[in-house]
């Protein structure tokens, strides 16, 4: 079983515990997690002003190939995520490659959709922004499996989204991802 490799994509005003709650499940399960800023530097100002510190800056990171590439939420986080061309090239090339691709709250809408990355796939996303664009086929649910696309609504799915991305990483360990889910869930597993 190789180790699996996750890339977390930040700009200033993401949701910061959709991504705390994400980047704590997959490092609880062993799996690397890249926390990336898009931005300039990586000491971040989150959705609510908390200050996070990244790992290192997408600038540095992108020729890397990851297992999975998530984005959370948060109105200013996924605008300026969208408005960054780096973003959207390495999010077309890990879609290229098959990579997983997931998207929490706006970013399902504001990032994916808004650049046609979707190509129809199923998918959700919070707040009708889904009405905004034409890209992809909107789903209330509350978390969306669409060939290698993971969506979840928002902040009160980040669990089920970070457990479905989990089972779909560690497929040939799913019984690690079910104890730990168990474990920190409770009575919400399985989904």
């Amino acid at each position: 079983m190789s180790e699996k490799h996750v890339a977390v994509l930040l700009a200033d005003g993401f949701e910061e515990a959709e991504a705390v709650v994400f980047i704590d499940i997959m490092r609880r399960l062993d799996i690397k997690v890249d926390v990336l800023s898009c931005m300039d530097t990586t000491v971040l100002n989150s959705y609510f002003g908390t200050r996070i510190t990244a790992d290192d800056t997408l600038q540095n990171c992108y020729d890397k190939t990851y297992d999975a590439v998530m984005m959370p939420g948060g109105p200013q986080g996924t605008d300026n995520l969208s408005a960054n061309r780096m973003v959207i090239a390495f999010i077309k090339r890990h879609i290229e490659q098959e990579k997983w691709i997931c998207a929490l709250c706006s970013s399902g809408a504001k990032v994916l959709a808004a650049h046609h990355l979707l190509q129809g796939r199923c998918y959700t996303t919070g707040d009708k922004l889904a009405d905004k664009f034409d890209d992809g086929d909107f789903q209330l649910k509350k978390v969306v499996v669409a060939d290698n696309f993971i969506t979840g609504r928002g902040l009160g799915v980040s669990f089920e989204f970070s457990f479905t991305v989990a089972k779909k990483l560690l497929a040939d360990n799913p019984e690690k991802v079910d104890w730990q889910a168990y474990h920190i869930y409770f009575d919400h597993w399985p989904l």
